[in-house]
């Protein structure tokens, strides 16, 4: 294994030689600089693994110097070595994103330890970003990600019918990434070089989403100013697809057929009769089947489009790809917003995992994109979830009568009880979690308990 190389910056030559001579009796490689300026011209031409920064420096001071390391290199870990005099600039630097400080005097033994734990923290987050890069490759295909049976074998089935021209339904509650699903059949299949056009059927008016499908010729209507070609001659040798399928009105429906059985469309206002080759992937929200018995979709237009069926189950039915998903989003909006958000606490990955996710992966995404921005530490912590994540214990509590004839002690002591009670329900009894919700010490929240008469045994399942 190659020998861990550490920089070493500090004016005094003295602190310098003693720090380097011990380094390099305990197999370390040593590179050595006077100031901000040596520093950087080191930086850009050798890979180091940690930086021993002094605080006092000709120049820019090491606290001046820090900010410019983490922008070079945010995981570099440094370690800041002060005097006395200057422990509140260490104490800052922390805060900055040092990983530790020295105090001057300091014996090689205590070097020798914070060397060796910044460089088994650095090689702990080398690892832990390799493991979450082979996680996304072992569990993502073409966007879809979970390590779910269920997902499993859904990717399977699109990898099948990727490579046919089979007409598919997709079918599942709003927000399981039904256009995702789509997204993946069409480019992965024979079909990935030509275009793959989106049309939500919902969103447009019947005129509208009919010219907007077949095209129109020039005065067909007011506005036609000059011929326009439509999806389907755009879409030609690629994949439409038509999202809400269920809300494409009847009579349009008719119409969607006849391109189904021949492969034909006729523009708006017009009389020629253009042909088209294109894969259609339909997705609905809907219970088709309902609506055909309401005479609201076709029965024929059903069966040409379900040719082939894929249902996306709901997040809640697939409770272990949560957490994935979770950490896939943190992992993108941290980015984003330019931030180092690095994982969930043990509390915020509970009420996540409990909570039923009625919006499913579409509101997963919303609810870590909020916590991200709300956050200002390096962790997502219960207090930066979205409140509604809460539900009804949370309404609950704010529609109970104030008790209004008490002092204000035993006002305060009775929703003190009713919300380390509700606490303990909600984790089940865990203590542990309880006190990292409310964000006091176990001892503390322990405490509480006794002086309110709670038993902890009456919420464990």
């Amino acid at each position: 294994m190659n020998a861990k190389s550490i920089l070493v910056v500090d004016d005094d030559l003295t602190v310098l030689d003693s720090i380097k001579e011990i380094l390099l009796e305990n197999k370390y490689q040593c590179h050595t600089a006077k100031d901000g300026r040596e520093m950087h011209e080191i930086l850009s031409k050798q890979q180091v693994d940690l930086i021993l920064l002094d605080v006092r420096l000709p120049g820019k001071n090491g606290i001046e110097l820090l900010p410019e390391i983490k922008h070079f290199s945010p995981d570099l870990p440094v370690i800041i070595i002060t005097g006395n005099a200057d422990i509140n600039d260490a104490v800052k630097a922390i805060k900055m994103g040092a990983f530790n400080y020295l105090k001057k005097p300091f014996k090689g033994k205590e070097l020798l330890i914070n060397v060796e734990k910044a460089l088994m923290w650095t090689d702990l987050i080398f690892r832990n970003a390799n493991l979450q890069e082979q996680l996304e490759k072992e569990f993502s295909f073409q966007g879809i990600i979970g390590k779910s049976r269920i997902i499993k074998d859904l990717v399977k089935v699109i990898k099948q019918i990727a490579q046919t021209d089979a007409n598919v339904l997709i079918s599942g509650e709003s927000g399981t990434g039904k256009d995702l699903v789509a997204k993946a059949i069409h480019f992965t299949g024979r079909r990935k070089t030509q275009p793959y056009i989106p049309i939500n059927c919902s969103s447009l008016p019947e005129t509208l989403l009919e010219s907007e499908l077949f095209g129109y010729t020039k005065g067909a209507f007011t506005g036609a100013y000059a011929n326009k070609n439509g999806l389907f001659k755009a879409a030609d040798l690629g994949t439409i697809f038509l999202d809400e399928i269920g809300d494409m009105p009847l009579s349009l429906q008719a119409k969607m057929l006849r391109v189904l059985e021949t492969q034909e469309f006729t523009p708006v206002g017009s009389t020629s009769v253009l042909k088209t080759d294109v894969r259609i992937i339909s997705a609905t929200n809907a219970d088709l089947i309902e609506y055909i018995n309401k005479n609201l979709f076709r029965e024929d237009l059903y069966y040409r489009l379900n040719v082939v069926n894929l249902f996306i189950p709901p997040l809640r039915e697939r409770r272990e790809d949560i957490l994935l998903l979770s950490e896939h989003f943190l992992k993108k909006y941290s980015a984003k917003m330019n931030k180092e958000i690095s994982r969930f606490t043990e509390g915020a990955t509970d009420m996540l995992l409990r909570y039923n996710w009625p919006g499913n992966v579409r509101e997963l995404e919303n609810a870590v994109e909020s916590s991200c921005a709300l956050t200002s530490d390096s962790s997502i912590d219960v207090k930066n979830l979205p409140d509604y994540l809460f539900g009804a214990r949370k309404s609950q509590l704010k529609t109970d009568i104030m008790p209004i004839n008490r002092s204000l002690k035993e006002t305060m002591d009775h929703f003190e009880r009713e919300y380390i009670t509700e606490l303990l329900r909600f984790c089940n009894g865990n203590v542990t979690k309880a006190s990292e919700i409310a964000q006091i010490a176990r001892q503390n929240f322990h405490a509480k308990m006794k002086n309110y008469n709670i038993n902890v045994n009456e919420f464990r399942k």
